[in-house]
């Protein structure tokens, strides 16, 4: 034995041997080791958590901003030219004039001289129609008398009797100018309203034409409201809506912080923009407010509003988180057997952080608000109410 290990280990074949001795050793030792038990592994079910959606009828919420302007702004402009003789103490910055008050009185003394001698070329050249109508009834009497066939218009003053009439309708015209003229040296405002600008005082010679000053109406305030084609379609107006009266549009309440507190405001839409701006992708609702300034604070031109407009009506909706929402139109419904079913629907309006829906679905149902990256139908759920926190 000793012989033969000898001969081995000095043999050119110990390193083959080596190795397969190794791999030897290692197959006994690997069918003598304990195999471990192989089964399916079964996967957990996702916990969710879930709310029930609450039925309810509502009337849907817009809420926008913007900024309040004057519907009607003007310069105050004479119509005749004079040097100023009189202003009334209101025409100054942030005066508050009325409809017809007068505002700027302008030396009127050439008009009134105008306008009587107007009345004495009327008074002319009625005299002057009258003696017409008299020689023209005498010659036709002539004529009658004394003359055969049919006379000429000449003949019987016909052409100077309606160039009498002529002269006198425009001694008349001339006359209603010269008191248009003279009335017109007194300026006033065609509205109640503010003055934004004095630009004119007493003594200084204006032309007809010339800017005296600004102002703009307090009668009604424009406020225009941005909006999306979504938030539209929640009011129901179309492009290009214009109301048929100011209580016929939507209801729009304003609010602005004034003085430390929140100020509110009554108005209502009264026309839409008829096409989508091209930058922004937005559609403009056109607000207004009657009698701004009669109010306490005043809603004054500048003043920048949040708005709060009413849209449809919805009866029979249904008011789920916002988070619930999966791709757009679908939602996540728990079933009986704790597993996941996707269910259409379509999202009709917003209110704060809720959705409001229509589909086929009912209040006990359990709505997934949790993330689900892949979620698919049948997937198994681990439901979990979500208890809503009551508000503050």
């Amino acid at each position: 034995m000793k012989t033969i290990l000898r001969s081995i280990f000095r043999s050119k074949f110990l390193p083959v041997f080596i190795l397969a001795f190794g791999f030897f050793i290692s197959f006994i030792i690997s069918s003598t080791d304990p195999k471990p038990n192989k089964g399916i592994e079964i996967p957990k079910p996702t916990a969710v958590f879930y709310e029930n959606p609450e039925r309810k009828d509502i009337t849907l919420k817009v809420n926008t901003n913007g900024e309040v302007r004057s519907v009607t702004e003007i310069n105050v402009i004479p119509q005749v030219s004079g040097r100023i003789i009189q202003v009334a103490d209101e025409f100054i910055d942030g005066g508050n004039i009325k409809k017809g008050q007068p505002l700027i009185w302008i030396d009127d003394r050439d008009y009134k001289l105008a306008s009587i001698s107007a009345e004495s070329r009327v008074a002319q050249a009625k005299k002057l129609l009258e003696r017409e109508i008299a020689e023209s009834d005498l010659a036709k009497k002539d004529w009658e008398e004394l003359g055969e066939g049919e006379a000429s218009p000449l003949t019987l003053r016909i052409p100077q009797l309606e160039e009498a009439r002529a002269l006198l309708n425009a001694a008349k015209a001339d006359l209603e100018k010269a008191k248009l003229n003279l009335e017109r040296t007194i300026i006033s405002l065609p509205f109640d309203g503010l003055i934004k600008k004095k630009k004119a005082g007493i003594g200084q010679y204006v032309n007809a034409g010339s800017v005296l000053g600004s102002a703009f109406s307090t009668e009604k305030v424009l406020i225009p409201l941005p909006l999306t084609d979504t938030e539209l379609s929640y009011l129901g107006l179309p492009l290009g809506y214009e109301s048929k009266g100011y209580f016929d549009g939507p209801k729009v309440i304003f609010r602005s912080f004034i003085s430390r507190e929140y100020i509110e405001w009554n108005g209502r839409i009264t026309r839409t923009s008829g096409s989508i701006d091209s930058q922004t992708r937005l559609v403009y609702a056109y607000a207004e407010v009657m009698n701004p300034y009669d109010e306490k604070p005043p809603l004054a031109i500048g003043t920048y509003v949040d708005a709060e407009i009413e849209g449809n009506f919805i009866s029979g909706g249904f008011i789920i988180p916002n988070a619930a929402i999966k791709n757009g139109n679908e939602i996540y419904l728990i079933d009986g057997d704790n597993k996941l079913k996707i269910k259409k629907i379509e999202v009709i309006g917003t209110e704060n952080e809720d959705v409001i829906i229509f589909g086929d679905i009912n209040e006990t149902d359990m709505v997934v608000v949790s993330t689900l990256n892949t979620g698919y139908e049948g997937m198994e759920l681990t439901p979990m109410r979500l208890e809503k926190k009551e508000a503050l």
